[in-house]
């Protein structure tokens, strides 16, 4: 799945290929994967530009001229695909197209899970790298939730925004905090490391994507991860990489991080 780096790289990217460039086409190949009917997609977009894409923790929001607003959630296996007019039909899994001249951006999905929504609805938990997330708020966040499992604590996007399975265990090991830590138990000087790590770590991975795969909109750029990364068995100081469902998720860590019960 997608998550905040990924989405970063995807929004600039995005921007680049398809901003300010009137829309001439939409069409809904999936409507149930939408939370309106296809003649509302035609009437909203038909005529407009898409003016900008901003990044809103795991969902990208196109915003229109008309100010119009819609949210494209990829889940696991959503894609976007920058084709001629042509080839729309030779994409499978569509879910949703929109038109400009000679090109086109598709939306696929071979699960069906990927979700676009218009007028999506405000949330309040911060984005990881937004600026109300505060080392302020994450200290309270973990009192309020001070039993939970810290990598369940990371990957709950009522609480923060953003991170997802692969990020949460690299976040962890540069905080070097096991996975399977009590949120409530972690020292407040290691939490001031979470705190600098989930920045850090995020941040790291969007100049690597773009380093890597400059042009990406789609897929995951996972190359360069540290210890989340099933081809590797040992991490770069030596340390095993040992994989473990923790949290309900498939979880990479090491035993040199720091276990708080």
């Amino acid at each position: 799945m997608p998550e905040l780096p990924d989405l970063q790289v995807f929004s600039k990217n995005l921007m680049k290929r398809i901003a300010h460039r009137k829309i001439v086409s939409a069409d809904v190949f999936s409507v149930s994967r939408l939370n309106v009917d296809g003649e509302t997609v035609r009437t909203k977009l038909l005529g407009t530009e898409i003016t900008d894409i901003v990044r809103n923790g795991k969902e990208l929001y196109f915003q229109l001229e008309n100010s119009a607003v819609f949210s494209v959630h990829l889940m696991l296996s959503g894609r976007f695909h920058i084709c001629a007019q042509g080839e729309i039909s030779g994409i499978p899994y569509k879910i949703l197209s929109i038109g400009f001249d000679e090109e086109a951006l598709v939306l696929s999905d071979f699960q069906g899970m990927c979700k676009v929504t218009f007028k999506p609805a405000a949330t309040n938990a911060p984005d990881a790298l937004g600026e109300t997330f505060t080392m302020a708020y994450l200290q309270n966040a973990v009192r309020r939730n001070h039993r939970k499992n810290i990598k369940a604590f990371l990957i709950d996007q009522s609480i923060v925004k953003g991170i997802g399975n692969a990020y949460a265990d690299e976040i962890l090991w540069k905080a070097n905090l096991s996975p399977k830590s009590t949120a409530g138990k972690i020292p407040e000087d290691r939490l001031a490391a979470l705190y600098t790590a989930i920045s850090d770590v995020l941040k790291d991975a969007i100049a690597n994507i773009e380093r890597i795969s400059p042009d990406i909109i789609s897929g995951e750029e996972r190359s360069f991860l540290r210890v989340h990364n099933s081809r590797k068995k040992y991490t770069d100081e030596g340390d095993r990489i040992l994989v473990e469902k923790i949290a309900a998720k498939t979880t990479y860590y090491t035993e040199r991080q720091q276990l708080f019960l």
